[in-house]
């Protein structure tokens, strides 16, 4: 296998796992815009404007990332074949330098979900639980993007250290 066919499939995931966050993004604007039409008790209005920029943050963040794609995908394939060894180098060092994120979306969800904890036990001020319900969503959403985009880069840096080697 070619060692660009690793990367295609590094995009390809990426591409699906953007898809499957930019479908949650519009499905949090909907259930946002129905509690904000039906909703008729203080927490279903307190909880609207939250989720509704919960959801816009997951389909216009990531739907431009999405859209710069293609662009990107041209681009690494041009430079992986001017100079493959340099383009697999340069992919390991892109892969090294996103490893550490992860373990600032795990600290960001701890903290997302402590603070609901708090919200909910001690708190009684909507706003602040109706926040809480949002950023607990967004880690819960960071943490599963997280979970299989960092066993594609497991995969991923298994195939750019095997090709180094070679």
């Amino acid at each position: 296998m070619n060692f660009y066919q690793h990367t295609q499939n590094w995009y390809n995931g990426e591409i699906f796992e953007g898809k499957i966050v930019i479908f949650s993004g519009i499905i949090m604007i909907i259930v946002s815009l129905l509690i904000w039409k039906y909703g008729s008790t203080p927490n279903a209005n307190s909880l609207f404007l939250p989720l509704l920029l919960v959801g816009l943050l997951f389909s216009i963040g990531i739907g431009a990332m999405m859209a710069s794609y293609p662009k990107r995908m041209t681009a690494s394939e041009l430079a992986f074949k001017e100079n493959a060894k340099e383009f697999i180098l340069a992919e390991k060092k892109r892969v090294e330098d996103f490893q550490v994120l992860y373990k600032y979306s795990v600290g960001f969800a701890a903290v997302s979900f402590f603070l609901t904890i708090i919200a909910f036990s001690f708190v009684e001020n909507r706003i602040f639980q109706s926040v809480c319900i949002a950023l607990m969503l967004l880690s819960v959403s960071l943490i599963i993007i997280d979970y299989f985009s960092k066993e594609r880069a497991e995969i991923y840096y298994t195939k750019i250290q095997k090709h180094i080697e070679e």
